[in-house]
């Protein structure tokens, strides 16, 4: 059976997972919870429920080949996962220390297409995600880091990340990936009794 995403809080961090859902191409669902709902976001994957944004793109990184990400014990999966941490503590910690981490990034992707380098990965996904929330309510200015702005827009015009922010502000949106729609908790109940 395919995942089912479980998202909820507009700018929230559920929205890199839907970006990287979207380039992989493959079939899943979406279920939007409430504030009072169950702790989001989450991926039903089979059996298993796995909790935590960056624990979800991880798991998102080791499929279809690791069309996304690395093979766990490779140089280039501890780079990757040197990465997302760096994205998850560094932007989103007080200012001179997010200011310090788009300097950073900023150098990083002077002369690179991907935050890793070699190739489109959940990094790049939760780069988007966290960068939009930075701009947006931690006010940063990425007029001052030219390298990170342009790989900030360029992500922005993705069909992926179109998609994810319709779904976020629950507009139409139209899947560049293989979202089979949302399913409600309730025809969930027999998949999470299980």
């Amino acid at each position: 059976m395919e995942p089912v995403l479980f998202y909820r809080a507009e700018q929230g961090c559920a929205f890199g997972n839907i970006v990287a859902l979207e380039w992989l191409c493959q079939p899943y669902r979406l279920s939007r919870l409430d504030e009072a709902a169950r702790p989001a976001p989450a991926l039903l994957a089979g059996r298993r429920t796995i909790r935590n944004c960056r624990a979800i793109l991880r798991h998102l990184g080791a499929r279809r080949g690791h069309l996304l990400g690395y093979r766990a014990g490779t140089p280039e999966r501890a780079r990757l996962d040197q990465m997302m941490h760096f994205l998850d503590t560094e932007l989103l910690a007080e200012q001179p220390r997010m200011e310090a981490a788009c300097a950073r990034l900023d150098e990083l992707l002077r002369d690179r297409e991907w935050l890793d380098g070699n190739k489109r990965t959940v990094a790049d996904a939760n780069f988007v995600a966290l960068g939009r929330w930075a701009e947006r309510y931690a006010g940063l200015d990425t007029r001052r880091y030219p390298h990170l702005r342009r790989h900030l827009h360029e992500l922005c015009g993705d069909p992926a990340v179109y998609f994810a922010d319709a779904i976020e502000q629950q507009r139409p949106a139209v899947s560049s990936g293989r979202f089979l729609g949302h399913v409600s908790l309730a025809e969930l109940e027999p998949r999470l009794a299980a």
